[in-house]
């Protein structure tokens, strides 16, 4: 299984940001993520 791990350490990052930026390394990589930690 592939887990997302997302984690907000500023005001300038937001979850939404991080979870577009995993998805497109993914995609480029040809993984699936399973679930999300947030």
């Amino acid at each position: 299984m592939v887990y997302g791990y997302i984690r907000v350490s500023s005001d300038k990052q937001t979850v939404e940001n991080q979870r577009f930026e995993i998805n497109n390394f993914c995609e480029r990589e040809n993984l699936t993520i399973d679930g999300w930690i947030e």
